[in-house]
């Protein structure tokens, strides 16, 4: 003990042990956020059944990861997609039958594959013979790098499906996440906690995640304005943290719901020669994969899902002003973007919309309200005031027993029945390839549940 009685505790110590302490206290408060919140609910018990062939990880057995990315530097996709055949051919890889063409003139390309390099997938092939365009494409020297938006709430495995499917095509993804909903009331991360426990490590070191802890108060009355509110803050925040973006790279903003092809993507990476800003026409589906939307009017005619989605990133600066709802909302015609396209134009760059897919041949997935009942009753709570009718303000409408018929039967809260059975064993184009390969996983998504079991999904 008497050497403890000559300690002095000199400045420098003080400072030390000080350090010490802020460190343990920041580390707990780190800890104590990103996955031990009380009341946050995990990915399983928001989705899993607790008999699901994969399942997400455990919230009591968190693994720590190295913070996500702050910022990302572009850099350049030097994949080889086409292979030079010795006949002197330069052919699309994926989309090529390589040993007929190399005993041809020509590149022989795969089903659903058109072009003389067989790069021009069918939903792109039947956009550009509307317009009359398909000898206008260009293979670029350097593909585009493609940037991609979304907002997200709780659908986490629309998330992971989305990755799964085109990730590899995405350089970098912006997504948005609140603390409130879009109607401006207190809720929890979702996708943040599962990032922190390594949910789609893979992806991780291009992923941005904006956290939005705020919310208009004109949004109480204007869902417009939430809507937007919550779309511009994602893009703006989120591309103040990209560096390297050229004028010609490319901006997708989709919902979280809204599943691109990824055919169509790598196209519009690899060519030059089409106008802006592009439509996607989506597959559109409700409750399910099993459910397609009808036209009004026509009981058993598909209706799509059509809307604006990517632009450059020129486009976006010097039209959209990088408000990137703008896109989506596309009010091209009408001031103050009417002015800012014709100068726009002036400089070289026509504006042209451009919509690429159809029925049989879509663009993508839209599978609208696809949850499970406890899933489309958060969906119900978490709505803009302004959307009227609010059917989560009914209390009858939250009842799981009654969301449960809605799905079983195909019909809409207000009791309509706008929706018809689809036929998976003649649609060739019936759910996004990655939830085709996990069937029992996504049953819940691919074959309409009996009555009364439709709470749980996977």
């Amino acid at each position: 003990m008497r050497r403890f009685r000559h300690f002095k505790m000199t400045p420098m110590r003080r400072c030390a042990l000080w350090m010490v302490a802020i460190q343990v206290v920041m580390i707990i408060g780190i800890m104590s956020v990103y996955t031990l919140q009380p009341g946050w609910p995990t990915l399983t018990s928001l989705y899993a059944s607790g008999e699901a062939e994969e399942s997400y990880t455990d919230v009591m057995d968190p693994i720590i990861l190295p913070a996500l990315p702050e910022t990302y530097t572009l850099v350049d996709d030097d994949r080889p997609y086409f292979t030079l055949l010795p006949n002197g051919l330069s052919c699309f890889t994926a989309a090529t039958d390589l040993m007929k063409s190399s005993n041809s003139n020509s590149c022989n390309c795969l089903a659903g594959y058109y072009g003389r390099d067989c790069g021009i997938p069918e939903p792109v092939w039947y956009a550009c013979q509307a317009l009359n365009n398909c000898t206008d494409f260009k293979l670029r020297k350097t593909p585009r790098r493609l940037i991609h938006g979304l907002n997200i709430n709780h659908e986490l495995e629309f998330f992971q499906v989305r990755l799964e499917e085109v990730g590899d095509v995405l350089d970098v993804i912006i997504v948005g996440e609140s603390n409130l909903t879009a109607g401006g009331d207190p809720s929890p991360l979702y996708l943040l906690p599962e990032l922190r426990k390594g949910f789609m490590g893979g992806f991780q070191h291009k992923i941005i995640h904006i956290f939005i802890d705020h919310f208009p108060p004109e949004g109480l009355t204007d869902g417009w304005f939430a809507d937007t509110f919550i779309r511009d803050y994602m893009g703006q925040e989120g591309l103040k943290r990209i560096k390297g973006i050229r004028d010609e790279d490319l901006f997708l903003l989709l919902d979280a719901d809204e599943i691109p092809d990824r055919n169509v993507l790598l196209f519009l990476k690899l060519y030059d020669g089409y106008p802006e800003p592009i439509a996607l026409t989506l597959r559109w589906s409700i409750y399910g994969f099993f459910w397609k939307r009808a036209i009004s009017g026509s009981p058993l005619v598909e209706d799509v899902t059509r809307i604006e989605a990517i632009s450059t990133m020129r486009m976006i600066r010097e039209v959209y002003d990088n408000k990137v709802m703008s896109l989506r909302r596309n009010y091209l015609t009408t001031e103050p973007l009417l002015s800012r396209v014709k100068a726009y134009t002036l400089n070289g760059h026509p504006v042209m919309e451009w919509n690429i897919g159809r029925v049989g041949a879509y663009a993508g997935f839209h599978c609208s309200w696809c949850y499970n009942a406890e899933g489309i009753r958060l969906k119900l709570m978490s709505a803009q005031k302004d959307d009227k009718p609010r059917w989560g303000d009914f209390p009858e409408k939250l009842d799981l027993g009654y969301i449960s018929r809605l799905i079983h039967d195909g019909r809409w809260f207000d009791n309509t029945k706008p929706f018809f059975l689809a036929k998976p064993e003649e649609d060739r184009l019936y759910a996004p390839s990655y939830i085709l390969k996990h069937k029992d996983r996504f049953d819940y998504l691919l074959n309409l549940p009996s009555a009364g079991n439709t709470t749980k999904s996977s």
